[in-house]
Order: C-alpha cells, then sequence, then structure tokens
C-alpha cells in the first residue's frame, strides 16, 4: 500500500469520525441533553458580588426563630367577630394552607371564619366572591393576591361600611381602601433575593440564568423584578433569559411550556420558577422530552415540591409558610379591633428573616401530609398565643 493511499484512509477515518462526533453534538444539543460553554469571563465586579452572594446564601441556611412581633395586642380582644376570607382561585394552595391554620385559630379568638373560593383567579370572579362578603355584613374582609384596582368598586362599599380590609401577597401598599398589606412587594422581595443569593453562589461564576415567570399575577411579577436587579446587581455579566407562562397552564401545560423554554436555551447554568406551583410536573414533564434541566429554583414550594427538594432535583426553595401569615393576619385584626391599626402596621407587615430549604444545606424537613406546611419558625403558633394573652 502507498504512502498517499494510507495518508487519503486515514484523512477520510478523520473525517468520518468528526462528522459523527458532529451529529452527535447536534442530537444532543436538539434533545437538550448537552449543556453547551456558557461560560462568561468574571469581572471584578462578578467576583466581588458573588463572594458578596456566597455570604449572604450561608445566612439563610437556619431558620428564623421568631416570627417578628413582639408587642403583645395588651388590650381584650372582642369576641363574636366574624371574618370572611377570599381565597385566590383552586391553584392558589397557598391561600388554602392559610385559611386552614386560621380556621384552627379563630376559636382561640371567639371568632368565626367564612371562605369564599372564586373558581379561576380573574377579576370578575373576585369582583363576584366580594359581593358576596359584602352581603354577609362581616366583622372584617381577607383578600388575597388581589390587585385593589379592579375591585375598588367593592373596596370602596367596604370602607363606606366601616368593614376592615387586610390584604395577603399582593402588590398594593398598605393605606387607602386597604388598612394593611401583609406580606407584599417587600417581604417576597426579601424571598427573591435571598434564592438569587443561592443561585450565584452555586454557580461560583457568571453564566445564564433563565426565568420562568407568569402571566397575570402582578405580585409575581413585581418580585421576580426584585431578583432580577439582585442579580444584575452581584453579577453584571450574568445574562438573563426569560419566558411567562400563562395562569391557565398550572397544573397542565406548565411544566412542558418551561421544558420547551430550557430546551430554547441550551447553555443554561440555573433555572429560576418564579412560583413553585408552575414546577409542580416539571421534571416528569422534562424527563418524558428528554431533557435535562439544569440546577432548578423556585419561590414558595409547594408540599409536593419537598421531596423534590430532599432529592435534589429541586436545587433550593426559598421557604414562605403561608400557615404563619394566617395567624399574622389574625393578630394585625386583633390590633385592628382594640383600635390598635399603627401597631399591627408596624408589627405585623414585617417579615422575619428569609430561609432557603436545599439538600446542599441539609436543612430540607420532612414531606406534610395533606394541604399543611412545615413551620418555618418552630413554635410560631405558641408566640401568637403569648401575644393574644392565651
Amino acid at each position: 500500500m502507498s504512502k498517499s493511499t494510507r495518508s487519503r484512509r486515514r484523512a477520510r477515518s478523520v473525517a468520518a469520525l468528526a462528522g459523527s462526533v458532529t451529529a452527535l453534538s447536534l442530537l444532543l444539543t436538539a434533545c437538550g441533553g448537552g449543556k453547551s460553554d456558557s461560560a462568561k469571563s468574571a469581572t471584578a465586579a462578578d467576583t466581588a458580588g458573588i463572594t458578596a452572594a456566597k455570604t449572604a446564601a450561608e445566612t439563610y441556611r437556619t431558620a428564623p426563630t421568631s416570627i417578628g412581633v413582639t408587642k403583645p395586642v395588651g388590650k381584650p380582644i372582642p369576641t363574636g367577630k366574624t371574618i370572611v376570607n377570599i381565597g385566590a382561585g383552586p391553584g392558589g394552595l397557598g391561600t388554602i394552607i392559610m385559611q386552614n391554620e386560621m380556621a384552627k385559630a379563630v376559636g382561640l379568638l371567639g371568632w368565626k371564619l367564612k371562605f369564599i373560593q372564586p373558581q379561576a383567579p380573574t377579576p370578575q370572579l373576585f369582583q363576584q366572591a366580594l359581593d358576596q362578603a359584602i352581603a354577609l355584613h362581616p366583622d372584617a374582609v381577607l383578600i388575597n393576591t388581589v390587585e385593589v384596582a379592579p375591585v375598588a368598586n367593592q373596596l370602596a362599599k367596604l370602607k363606606a361600611a366601616h368593614i376592615p380590609v387586610i390584604s395577603n401577597t399582593a402588590p398594593d401598599p398598605s393605606g387607602g381602601p386597604i388598612v394593611m398589606q401583609i406580606y407584599g412587594v417587600d417581604a417576597l422581595g426579601q424571598l427573591a433575593t435571598a434564592i438569587a443569593d443561592k443561585i450565584l453562589a452555586d454557580m461560583g461564576k457568571p453564566g445564564t440564568i433563565g426565568i420562568a415567570d407568569i402571566q397575570g399575577y402582578t405580585i409575581i411579577n413585581r418580585y421576580v423584578e426584585v431578583f432580577k436587579r439582585e442579580i444584575g446587581k452581584r453579577c453584571p455579566s450574568c445574562e438573563l433569559v426569560t419566558t411567562a407562562v400563562s395562569a391557565a397552564s398550572l397544573g397542565t401545560t406548565a411544566g412542558s411550556d418551561i421544558t420547551n423554554f430550557v430546551r430554547a436555551h441550551s447553555g443554561m447554568d440555573a433555572l429560576f420558577v418564579g412560583y413553585d406551583g408552575m414546577g409542580t410536573n416539571l421534571f416528569s414533564a422534562a424527563r418524558s422530552a428528554g431533557v435535562t434541566l439544569p440546577k432548578t429554583y423556585s419561590l414558595a414550594p409547594a408540599p409536593a415540591s419537598i421531596p423534590s427538594l430532599a432529592d435534589g432535583q429541586l436545587t433550593a426553595s426559598a421557604a414562605f409558610d403561608q400557615g404563619e401569615e394566617g395567624w399574622r393576619t389574625l393578630d394585625a385584626l386583633a390590633r385592628v379591633f382594640t383600635g390598635q391599626t399603627d401597631s399591627a402596621l408596624e408589627q405585623d407587615a414585617k417579615y422575619p428573616r428569609p430561609m432557603v430549604w436545599s439538600k446542599s444545606f441539609g436543612n430540607v424537613p420532612a414531606k406534610p401530609s395533606g394541604n399543611t406546611f412545615p413551620d418555618v419558625v418552630e413554635n410560631y403558633r405558641d408566640q401568637y398565643k403569648k401575644l393574644w394573652g392565651k
């Protein structure tokens, strides 16, 4: 065999091997099984910011021991009150958990609690729910996740009737038609900041972060913006790519929608699911599609997500205890009913220090049963009872 013939055969073999490798790489990229090199050079600002994020993330490893409310009500709390709580729709599991905890607590205060659950989180159905509440002539009304503007007429009627309204986890500030906002953008923004720091701490260098936002929930959109600002402040060279799933996709196609988003950005280093409820079927959808997810993070984990945290599929989540929020809301009402609205605004609107659950932190709780949530502050019920003199 001539030297030139051997050279031509070696060239053909190398070309065939290169073609096979190229085809395999394209196949892996198309299926989401490969991860392109998205490494970015770190600037001095990136290095300093990520170092600060690592330090901050460590503070979220342990649970707060205090609910943050320290001043007792200090006056006899009137009994016989009727409270109407408007839910956030069947998909709003957090408000269901909150309702269940309030149902346990109202008996201590001698109050009655009625629950009105809209069939979907639409302005029209929230308006109808509030009209039902007004017809019941309650002593107070609670609203959840709903903005003030679409229900302004109903809120005006309640204010004219001197019926206080407390809002939970919504974007509007305290004041005007609502007595106070409990756990609004300021509070949830702290959780968004905490999970942003955890993501940067885990990445350790600049990269691409995917964000799954949701349409129609302004409070989520607002704290996602806080998340983006924290990433931008700590890591100017990080790239953010965003999608927004529809509220109607929760529990149906949301997992597939987010999976397709990840597939379209194969170089993603981390994925932030802005509302954990969007990701309840994410991992099964990704497996079915043959897509390898990057490290995945969320805010306000649902009870069903806790096993995924324990086994590391869900890398970390900022815990949001809406059961405790229910007790906090009743504490605020106890102060309002005793003429201490300023005390409620001072005490109950504050958020305790955030906590992040992660397998890497070794702090993931056991999965709870039913529509309950693991306590973030271990003995929060006893702390509220003490404030009420119970």
